[in-house]
């Protein structure tokens, strides 16, 4: 079978996370003292999630931030009275963005009967623990996910953040609603399999009418990117999409391109939206962005809510203002309404049945705006993708133009190209 950037393959799903700065894949130092599954010694009336997060991997991704989130929005439930009684426990395992490690962790969390759902913060090891999960019954119940073979694939996966391939279209209906009219993108030089999103994104640009003037190859140990900026303006580009095997990479050329005189868009999405790398490597220009769960700087009640929630726990602000972050929230959330409008034919201790059947209710949800688009499950089922996303801006360390209130979705030209 072939290596494809959105296959099954290991290496596949480790370009494909290079490309959007999602995770590295590679691996890390320990576990960092996170907590591990136990089959016995818990309350059958608590509701033990699973979580499988790239915690200690060796290149910040934003999907450490999840857990600790997580556990605060625990804590504030539990303290709360629970879920409809049921106090709420988080059992993380560290991936470390490792594919054996990965799989361990996968094998112990799906044996462990007393886990009653899943949550993914792994881009790169995703695919590869996917069957474990799936055989297991366990419901996939969020966080932030891409692999192909599973999100939209297999039955109760139920994705709340933007799927493949708007994941990659966003990126390019940005530049469209920034009036561009020649767009290029970069990608990582690292792994050879990286340049297959070309193709994706030039058909996202060229079905809404922009010329695609290429794909650049960007190495992250380059000491200069001297060579791409002179051909974005030798093409007349106005806006590129950035790519690279890390956010600091990416953010490396919109600065170095800015000294040369390049007054282009900036174009920064999905996993390249790490708020931490951002800020420690301004470019000094503005960045637009296309965010695939909602912006926690949003002036909406919801998300002052979750500002709030995070405060009270003592969450500090490079933890919550991420997109991982607010996925997690969004997640967590959904897990509570599901439960709690199915209470009435939930037994005393649900299980992972009952946790799929709740979600098989959830009908046109989308959380009053935390969701991009609104969602319904079928249990036992596939799930739809996610075709809608936020955009918003970064310019001299503050994030901004995030309205919760209205999502971006892909245009029907781009639906055409997905199928």
């Amino acid at each position: 079978m072939p290596r494809r950037v959105f296959g099954r393959s290991g290496r596949g799903l480790a370009a494909m996370a290079c490309i959007a700065a999602l995770a590295s894949g590679a691996v890390a130092c320990g576990s960092g003292g996170e907590q591990s599954p136990s089959p016995s010694g818990h309350s059958a009336a608590k509701l033990r999630i699973g979580v499988l997060a790239n915690v200690t991997g060796p290149l910040p991704s934003g999907e450490e931030n999840a857990p600790p989130v997580l556990k605060a929005w625990a804590k504030y439930v539990n303290a709360d009275g629970g879920i409809s009684g049921h106090q709420v426990e988080m059992v993380v395992a560290d991936t470390k963005g490792d594919a054996p490690t990965a799989t361990t962790a996968a094998r112990r969390i799906a044996s462990d009967k007393s886990i009653v759902a899943v949550i993914l913060f792994d881009a790169a090891t995703e695919a590869l623990i996917a069957d474990t999960i799936t055989k297991a019954g366990l419901p996939v119940i969020g966080g932030m996910g891409y692999a192909t073979n599973a999100w939209g694939k297999m039955p109760n996966w139920f994705p709340l953040t933007t799927s493949i391939p708007s994941i990659f279209n966003m990126g390019m209906v940005l530049g469209k609603t920034l009036g561009a009219h020649t767009t290029a993108l970069t990608i990582c030089a690292e792994i050879p399999g990286c340049a297959q999103a070309g193709p994706v994104v030039q058909k996202a640009s060229e079905s809404q009418g922009m010329k695609y003037a290429g794909t650049l190859k960007i190495s992250s140990s380059a000491p200069s990117h001297m060579a791409e900026c002179l051909r974005i303006k030798k093409e007349n580009v106005d806006y590129v999409m950035l790519g690279a095997a890390t956010a600091t990479a990416a953010l490396r050329v919109a600065n170095e391109c800015g000294q040369q005189g390049y007054t282009g868009r900036w174009g920064l999405f999905g996993g390249v939206v790490v708020p931490k790398a951002m800020r420690e490597n301004d470019p000094g220009v503005r960045l637009d962005l296309a965010l695939n769960s909602f912006p926690w700087f949003a002036d909406a009640p919801p998300v002052r809510r979750y500002r709030d929630v995070m405060s009270q726990q003592g969450v500090p602000e490079p933890v919550w203002g991420d997109p991982h972050s607010t996925a997690a929230y969004a997640t967590v959330e959904l897990f509570r309404k599901a439960l709690q409008d199915a209470v009435s034919v939930l037994p005393t201790s649900p299980g992972r049945r009952d946790v799929i059947a709740a979600y098989g209710r959830v009908t046109d949800e989308n959380l009053g705006g935390l969701l991009p688009q609104k969602v319904t499950f079928h249990a036992g089922q596939p799930a739809q993708p996610i075709a809608c996303y936020w955009f918003g801006s970064f310019k001299s360390g503050q994030f901004g133009d995030g309205d919760l209130g209205k999502p971006v979705c892909d245009p029907p030209q781009l639906r055409a190209v997905a199928k």
